[in-house]
């Protein structure tokens, strides 16, 4: 019995030299572009991690600045320190016009304070109603600035507070 096999084409050096080489270009290609997309990614998120780093504080910087009160004949007391679900601030709106037409916003934590003792800031508040009963007046207050330019009145010790709510920090006169 003769052991012949037919196993294909024979593999001449060659062509088998031809392969491996292929195979290996295939390989260091694929490595290569698998590296250079890899670069692009860390290029592409960098770019925008960055853009958003800057935009954000651009907006921060122009949004929270110190300001000034100027629209001077409405106050809102603030009856608490967070934003409501829609966004909102709870709370009610006064006017702090005098007698002289000039509304001023050192006035504001005094309007407020008066609201609070009255009630007017408690859950439950009926404003139809004469028998109220008193309401309790926070430990401290915080102005800050609405986007109206109005002052905004908060119950909260917290510096950071205006900040933290989305307004601006009332600008320090001096």
């Amino acid at each position: 019995m003769s052991d012949s096999r037919d196993d294909g084409p024979e593999m001449r050096p060659g062509r088998e030299a031809a392969i491996r080489a292929l195979v290996l270009q295939q390989v260091a290609d694929s490595h290569h572009e698998k590296a250079k997309r890899k670069q692009r990614r860390w290029f592409v998120w960098g770019g925008i991690g960055l853009l958003t780093v800057g935009v954000g504080a651009t907006a921060a910087s122009i949004v929270l600045q110190a300001q000034s009160v100027s629209n001077d004949h409405i106050v809102h007391c603030l009856s608490s320190d967070q934003r409501a679900a829609d966004g909102s601030y709870p709370g009610a709106m006064a006017s702090i016009a005098s007698a002289d037409e000039q509304g001023r916003a050192g006035d504001a934590i005094e309007v407020c304070t008066m609201m609070w003792e009255q009630g007017a800031l408690e859950p439950g508040y009926d404003p139809t109603s004469t028998t109220n009963p008193p309401g309790q007046v926070p430990s401290a207050f915080i102005v800050c600035v609405m986007p109206d330019g109005s002052a905004a009145v908060v119950p909260s010790e917290e510096p950071a507070i205006c900040s933290r709510l989305g307004l601006a920090p009332l600008e320090e006169q001096g």
